[in-house]
């Protein structure tokens, strides 16, 4: 199926579809989503999540080759609201978290090649200073590729049980990592599951690095306008404290998981936020809702061919024709 979808999808740019797709979604702004780089000295492909760190330099010079104007997220939200004008086929960069591979790997891509980008970063992981146990015990266990036994499954539920401590989760994660002969040092010395130190995320900032909401614990809990306020409220003044400015200064926010719901949309409208975004894959238009505005996520899912396609607007169009097609 995979290999007949790309098949598809290089007919049709020969024969101009990707150019003419640009041409009538040239008004919608392409708000690339990324996440993190993979820093672990094993086979692992790379997914949504970590992809490798030629993949997200090759993706940036394609941006630039196909002369994509990349713009700050600011500009592209105020240009969506009708207050400012972009060029067509504006693209924003914007990156969820706060990995240290973003510091590490994307950071100096992107300042390389002159783009700027927006970091969305839940403030309570970064403060820890240690690994996140969940999503190392996640991905330790598909590295091993094999059924976890009594003990180890064990330790990986505890590893993601978020209810308890951080210390408790990340020993439960190097248990499991050890009852599947996996070597943990590798993983801590490459900070493969690290998020950025608050003096790496205050120094990328202080280089032009746009930083911005993703709630305090990664989380919007049930949705309820009390608990996303307190979340945005939380998640403001750790960013304000760490990068000594303005709580009020951080405008702009991401769904964490890409999990939203109409009444949270509604609460960060009434807390004065100028964008919200989530994970539904389409190109941004004007007159979409600017609290729930859509997102391209990319990572090692995509192949080339299927990266130009989302840019182009291409594969917009044609899950716009797929949902026509099924009503």
């Amino acid at each position: 199926m995979k290999k007949l979808k790309l098949r598809f999808l290089r007919a049709a740019k020969s024969l101009g579809g990707f150019a003419l797709a640009r041409r009538f979604t040239g008004n919608g702004v392409r708000i690339l989503c990324y996440h993190g780089i993979w820093l672990g000295r094993d086979s692992f492909p790379g997914d949504a999540m970590f992809m490798r760190a030629e993949t997200f330099r090759n993706r940036l010079d394609t941006i630039r080759r196909l002369g994509y104007p990349v713009v700050p997220l600011d500009t592209a939200v105020a240009a969506l609201e009708g207050t400012c004008g972009v060029p067509r086929n504006a693209l924003a960069i914007t990156i969820d978290d706060g990995w240290y591979s973003t510091y590490a790997e994307m950071l100096p891509a992107l300042r390389e090649r002159g783009m700027p980008a927006t970091l969305y970063v839940d403030s309570e992981h970064l403060r820890t200073g240690l690994p996140v146990p969940h999503v190392m015990a996640r991905y330790l266990h598909r590295i091993a590729n094999k059924a976890a036994p009594g003990l180890a499954a064990t330790a990986l539920a505890e590893a993601g049980d978020l209810s308890t401590d951080v210390q408790a989760r990340l020993t439960a994660a190097e248990a499991m990592a050890g009852e599947l002969g996996i070597d943990i040092k590798s993983y801590r010395a490459s900070r493969a599951f690290d998020y950025m130190t608050e003096g790496e995320l205050a120094e990328a900032y202080h280089a032009g690095l746009d930083v911005q909401l993703h709630t305090h614990t990664h989380s919007l809990h049930d949705q309820s306008a009390t608990r996303v306020a307190r979340e945005i409220a939380d998640n403001r003044q750790a960013l304000a404290e760490m990068l000594d400015v303005p709580p009020e200064q951080f405008r702009h926010f991401c769904y964490p998981s890409g999990v939203c719901s109409p009444e949270a949309a509604a609460e960060l409208d009434r807390l004065g936020l100028a964008s919200s975004t989530t994970t539904e894959q389409r190109i941004a238009r004007p007159g979409m809702p600017r609290q729930l505005l859509p997102r391209i996520l990319d990572g090692e899912q995509l192949s080339p061919i299927e990266f130009e396609a989302e840019l182009s607007g291409f594969a917009d169009l044609m899950r716009g024709l797929r949902r026509l097609m099924v009503r």
